[in-house]
């Protein structure tokens, strides 16, 4: 059985296979790896410095082949600084990037040029900062 491609998939393998030297894994300390510091699809719990992808609803496809996905990069870090300058690394290398889609055809817009900074977490152990993306894609 053939597992079904998504844009969550895409940017797995997107972020896993950045260097050490590329300014998001700089800027977060460490390399990306899945269930690690990456996860897709929700937010976890755990007393780590991670990246979040969570997908959600975006506009109705513009063709039979063209679509709009959505999706939210949820940065967490110990220091309200590190979490908007990696929040900041993640828009800078992602917004007009055409790399991303490997699997098709696509390009990742940023909906905004600065990190969202949201209220801390865990008696203000830990910062939050958002970044929402708009994918343009022929379909997976």
């Amino acid at each position: 059985m053939a597992i079904t491609n998504t844009i969550l998939n895409e940017f797995s393998k997107y972020f896993v296979s950045l260097t050490a030297t590329s300014p998001v894994c700089v800027a977060l300390g460490t390399r990306l790896v899945s269930n690690k510091n990456l996860y897709l699809g929700k937010f976890p719990s755990i007393a780590t410095p991670c990246i979040s992808i969570l997908p959600y609803g975006g506009a109705p496809p513009t063709s039979k082949d063209k679509y709009n996905s959505s999706l939210q990069i949820r940065i967490k870090t110990k220091t309200n600084l590190s979490s908007i300058r990696t929040c900041q690394a993640v828009i800078n290398t992602l917004h007009m990037n055409h790399n991303v889609m490997a699997s098709g055809n696509g390009i990742v817009l940023a909906n905004q040029s600065q990190p969202i900074p949201l209220q801390p977490e865990e008696g203000g152990e830990w910062q939050i900062c958002v970044s929402n993306f708009t994918i343009k894609h022929v379909k997976l």
